[in-house]
């Protein structure tokens, strides 16, 4: 039987639009309203839920209710909600559990582990309960709704309503057939049902009904962590999106692309140093980089988080910040439960869009500081397109042509330069701010990852190469002790993960890695989760030698520790 001949014959049931309108309006208000309910009823349960209204989201989800309304098909329409909520209470329990959205490659463990996950299930009920009710008294009033109002009140019907279904439910998993899983990165501040549908279409899409990826054992120790004396009051990290270090002016670029960190560096108050990425693309780098994982291959620490900065800086008993230009889904795995103040661009899109990454110099001077404060400031600047990211900046700034009539290649390294010169103007603002406030505190700027420029034909970054590997570790301290930044004037390189160590030991937590092996390090690639590629990075005397890359599979086995096949 088709979808059409469900569908009641709705000639003699039109209404005139004078009459249908208001009822359309009000009934597709309430029924959004009621889609999006179950975040802020769980908020009144547990503070682990951080969804926010998003406007976009909120014209997409009203659509929806509207289409549902308009087709006139109420089995159709029962079972979209059912559906619904079934993903809801997967969601709002993983929320409430882990206090973190659910991902795509939580959905594939959730089914390979489906008893495990059931027995923890009934015997946390009681620490969970709340879930049942936040989904099933929005969703059960809106089943109730579309089953008994078309039977006593007149509505229109169009099956062009059906298209506006489609629409919505095809969108995510359309966009998950060409883009990879970063662009369904789950936002802590995100709508439930958003997370959802981006978890969902992913998982659909790419991973549902394909064998499991099973990979060896990784054969680390555990990392070991010990409170030591710290007085810092503030310690700030600013994360620049695409920093490459030899495009810096501080670092030998011919153009003068870093007016101010060269005259601190110059002044002797800033520590500049290469350094090395923890990956290819923000949502590997960071979370490696703030979860203080140095060796590819440990998913669980990724999940657990047992160094996580943001958790060791609040067990020190500093409050947490994270101030991004960017959208909220770049949290995913860098430890949102453990944050006391969360800005993304989602928050302020007026702003930021009239004053790009200048906006979080702006949101700086509006925070609440405590008496100790760890703040991750998350900067756009440098990212594609990069005029985009510069253009409605009015003070003087180096700028090199970016012309159309230039060729690609020149206009884009031209382009790329004169949003560093941008990002030097920002940070100057950043730290002024910084300078502000009283105490010992610490300053550390560094690149989530670099950024290929023409190089062999590639631009952008993803790629283990090293111009994308490759990013500067700044560090600036201020009323603190000399033998506070001893341990990386020593160093001639600093990577991402001896970057985090040093952080955490300013935060009041030793965390000592007895895998870590001297002058060696690990880059991964743009994957996560799964079997992705690595590279290892080698300190020498003539500079950094990189590997070629392979497979993490084939690393672990190498390492010998791979359990026998069947």
């Amino acid at each position: 039987m088709s979808l059409a001949a469900l569908a009641p014959d709705t000639s003699s049931q039109r209404l005139p639009w004078s009459l249908a309108l208001p009822r359309l309006l009000l009934l597709s208000t309430l029924s959004a309203g009621l889609l999006m309910a179950d975040d802020f009823i769980q908020q009144l349960f547990t503070r682990a839920n951080q969804a926010e209204l998003e406007a976009r989201f909120v014209v997409v989800v009203w659509l929806f209710a509207l289409g549902l309304w308009l087709c006139g098909m109420p089995r159709l329409v029962a079972s979209l909600l059912v559906l619904l909520a079934g993903m809801q209470l997967i969601q709002l329990s993983h929320v409430s559990f882990f206090g973190e959205p659910l991902a795509a490659p939580d959905i594939v463990s959730l089914f390979a582990d489906f008893a495990e996950v059931r027995e923890t299930g009934w015997a946390s009920f009681a620490d969970h309960w709340h879930v049942l009710p936040t989904v099933l008294l929005p969703y059960g009033l809106l089943l109730a709704l579309h089953l008994w109002l078309p039977r006593h009140v007149r509505l229109p019907q169009s099956r062009w309503a059906l298209l506006i279904i489609v629409l919505v439910l095809a969108a995510k998993p359309w966009r998950a057939t060409y883009r990879d899983y970063s662009s369904f990165l789950p936002g802590p501040t995100r709508s439930g049902l958003h997370n959802s549908f981006n978890a969902f279409a992913f998982y659909g899409v790419r991973l549902a009904f394909r064998p499991a990826e099973t990979l060896p054992k990784a054969p680390f120790v555990p990392y070991r962590v010990t409170p030591v004396a710290s007085g810092a009051k503030h310690v700030w990290v600013v994360v620049a999106d695409s920093l490459r270090t030899d495009r810096l002016g501080l670092f030998g670029h011919e153009r003068d692309t870093t007016p101010t960190l060269s005259r601190l560096q110059a002044e002797g108050e800033l520590l500049a140093r290469p350094g090395i990425a923890s990956g290819v693309a923000t949502a590997v780098s960071l979370p490696m980089l703030l979860n203080l994982i140095r060796e590819p291959g440990q998913p669980e620490l990724l999940r657990e988080q047992p160094h996580n900065l943001f958790a060791l800086a609040r067990t020190s008993g500093f409050r947490t910040h994270w101030l991004s230009a960017q959208e909220s889904k770049l949290l995913s795995h860098l430890g949102s439960r453990h944050l006391d103040v969360s800005v993304t661009r989602e928050d302020h899109p007026l702003l930021f869009l009239k004053r790009h990454d200048h906006a979080l110099v702006d949101l700086l001077g509006e925070q609440h500081w405590g008496e100790r404060n760890f703040a991750v400031i998350n900067l756009r600047t440098a990212h594609l397109p990069y005029e985009e990211n510069y253009d409605q900046h009015n003070e003087p700034l180096p700028s090199w042509p970016v012309d159309p009539s230039l060729p690609r290649e020149e206009r884009q390294r031209n382009a790329y330069d004169n949003a560093i010169g941008y990002l030097d103007d920002v940070l100057a603002e950043v730290i002024a701010r910084f300078d502000q406030l009283q105490g010992e505190r610490y300053l550390l700027i560094t690149g989530d990852h670099g950024q290929l420029l023409g190089e062999g034909g590639r631009w952008g970054h993803n790629d283990l190469l090293p111009q994308v590997a490759e990013v500067p570790v700044m560090v600036l301290a201020r009323e603190a002790p000399q033998a506070a930044l001893e341990s990386l004037r020593q160093e001639q390189w600093i990577s991402h993960h001896e970057a985090g160590l040093w952080l955490a030991e300013r935060l009041g937590q030793r965390v000592e890695n007895p895998n870590q092996v001297a002058g060696e390090h690990f880059v991964q690639g743009k994957q996560l989760f799964g079997d992705n590629m690595i590279q290892r990075v080698r300190e020498t005397p003539a500079g950094l030698v990189f590997d070629e890359p392979r497979l993490l599979s084939r690393w672990l086995r190498d390492l010998g520790e791979a359990p026998s096949t069947p």
